[in-house]
């Protein structure tokens, strides 16, 4: 059964968990990463992360912060020191937003990632 973005953001509000299937043979993960603290005033400054959250259908309202995770509904955002951009499920693993927005290899590779995202 799949749900909508609205759908699940509700259920997520109510405190409600969705049960996943979870196959661990050669998972990658994302454990071994620093994290970065997040200041949702600073991102939501930048024209590069809006321009994200409107692909995403989303506005600044929908979407919290807690520490180092960013909460995206469906998709959960960490940044790093790490120069990749890396999904895994539904956590997305990024550079700053800085440092996205001065590469265009990795505006690129985040955009695909997004895509990527959208279509499962």
């Amino acid at each position: 059964m799949t749900i909508t973005k609205r759908q699940f953001s509700h259920l997520q509000a109510m405190g409600i968990e969705l049960w996943q299937l979870k196959d661990n043979v050669n998972e990658e993960t994302t454990d071994a990463i620093d994290y970065i603290n997040i200041e949702l005033s600073a991102l939501t400054d930048s024209n590069l992360f809006t321009d994200i959250l409107k692909s995403l259908e989303l506005s600044v309202g929908e979407i919290s912060c807690d520490n180092d995770t960013l909460s995206l509904g469906l998709l959960t955002w960490k940044f790093s020191k790490e120069n990749d951009v890396i999904l895994i499920k539904h956590n997305l693993v990024t550079p700053t937003i800085d440092v996205i927005k001065n590469s265009p290899l990795l505006k690129k590779a985040l955009w695909t990632k997004l895509q990527e995202h959208s279509s499962i």
